[in-house]
Parts: structure tokens; C-alpha cells; sequence
């Protein structure tokens, strides 16, 4: 009898852990922000705004518009750095007069998430070999 009350409790004990990890692992993968400039998503323009970045599996995120409607996701690699963040943040880069979410970091976390530039067709076009180019093109008889 001892011993049954013992693994219930046990038994207990784990399921109770491990819910507290999975709501904490849940509300640490949304990030609610305010955006004050136009910005590149994956391979799209938002306006500035209200947003919610899900990550509802890892290296993927979805963002979401402020009625919580999603409005584009995209594929991400991780990334680690030497300590934790102290602040959550988004890190953008700015080329030809344009921000581009690059990358996603959660406060007290060393790893976070850095998203795939989307190319953009002009470069594939470019990079097309002349073999590429030939069967595409098709040839005489």
C-alpha cells in the first residue's frame, strides 16, 4: 500500500512538472510589440504597427496582426550567444530603404532565432546555369 501511494505521488509529481513546463514554454513563445516602421517579413511589407510573433514549433514563427489574425509566417534557424539576453528584442537590418526582421531574442534566453532571407527571384534568375538556361529554353531539332 506504501509503495502504491508512493509512485501516485510520484506520478503526480511529474505530470504537475511537466505542465508548468509546457505553460511556461508556451507563454515564452509569443512576443507582443510595437513596431514604428515599415518592415519586411519573410518575403512581404508590413505597415508599422501592433504585432504578435508565435512560435508555435521550433524555427518557425508566425506573425500576427493585432486583432491576432496571422498574417505571414516564416522558417528560422537558432542561434546561441555566450550569455542571456537581459531584455526580450527584434533585431532588424536596414538596406536599401527597407527594415528587415532578421532576428528574435526572449529575455533570459542564450539562444534565439534568426530568420532565412527570403531571395528574391532576380538573384535565383541569376544564379541559373547555362545548362539550367538550355533545358529551360528548350533547343532546335
Amino acid at each position: 500500500m506504501k509503495h502504491l501511494i508512493t509512485r501516485t505521488l510520484t506520478a503526480l509529481t511529474l505530470v504537475v512538472v511537466g505542465l508548468a513546463m509546457a505553460a511556461r514554454a508556451q507563454s515564452a513563445s509569443v512576443i507582443k510589440v510595437n513596431i514604428p516602421f515599415e518592415f519586411n517579413f519573410g518575403k512581404q511589407t508590413f505597415p508599422a504597427g501592433e504585432y504578435t510573433l508565435a512560435q508555435p514549433r521550433q524555427h518557425f514563427l508566425v506573425l500576427r496582426d493585432s486583432r491576432g489574425q496571422a498574417i505571414a509566417q516564416a522558417f528560422t534557424g537558432g542561434i546561441d550567444s555566450a550569455t542571456p539576453v537581459t531584455a526580450t528584442k527584434l533585431k532588424f537590418d536596414y538596406s536599401e530603404g527597407q527594415h528587415r526582421l532578421t532576428e528574435v531574442w526572449q529575455q533570459q534566453d542564450s539562444s534565439g532565432e534568426r530568420l532565412y532571407q527570403a531571395k528574391s527571384r532576380t538573384n535565383f534568375a541569376k544564379q541559373r546555369s547555362t545548362e539550367a538556361r538550355e533545358t529551360a529554353e528548350g533547343s532546335r531539332p
